[in-house]
């Protein structure tokens, strides 16, 4: 079955399934306020930003020490066009920006009333972004091989990618927590 064999079918999948049960949910809950555009919009933001942290996590804790060992020879086939690590990439930096604009979307919704976690966490979303789009991918497409560096300036790319993409995961942590209480508990305003 192709829905278990090409991820986009999955992916489709899958949101057709939340669709239809956000469907049923709607159809039988007498108590139901409304789906709005907000409710989807969220939703996107929260499914966006898993796949953003969990590549971060993914990178930090499972193949930067994974690649510690690794030969430049194994490295070259690690980096090369349609592999493991590109896709991981593409799919962490897109990740990264698809969650920053629906984050500015709900962001813009935000009233006075909503208190100073969601703006601290959205702060620290904000930095992380930055570090995403202006300093690990530029630095990684000399890392990989993307944009031609020498050993020396490789070496340096990966410092300064590994230093970004370790300062998104110590902010990731409170940014999360930041999250969530803006939702359910509040520890600004």
């Amino acid at each position: 079955m192709k829905i278990f064999t090409d991820h986009r079918w999955t992916i489709g999948a899958g949101v057709i399934l939340a669709l239809l049960i956000a469907s049923i949910g709607i159809i039988t809950n007498s108590h139901y306020a409304g789906f709005d555009i907000d409710t989807l919009v969220r939703f996107a933001h929260i499914l966006t930003g898993i796949t953003w942290i969990g590549l971060l996590y993914y990178f930090n804790f499972v193949q930067v020490p994974s690649l510690g060992g690794v030969t430049a020879e194994t490295k070259a086939d690690i980096f090369k066009e349609g592999s493991i690590v590109r896709r991981a990439l593409w799919w962490f930096r897109w990740g990264a920006m698809f969650t920053l604009i629906f984050g500015l979307v709900l962001y813009g919704n935000l009233t006075g009333a909503d208190g100073w976690d969601i703006r601290i966490g959205a702060a620290f979303g904000i930095i992380m972004w930055f570090n995403v789009w202006f300093i690990i991918w530029p630095n990684q497409k000399k890392v990989i091989g993307i944009t031609e560096a020498t050993a020396d300036e490789k070496a340096a790319a990966g410092k300064k990618a590994l230093m970004a993409s370790r300062l998104n995961t110590l902010l990731s942590i409170p940014m999360l927590l930041l999250m969530v209480s803006s939702a359910h508990f509040r520890f600004f305003g």
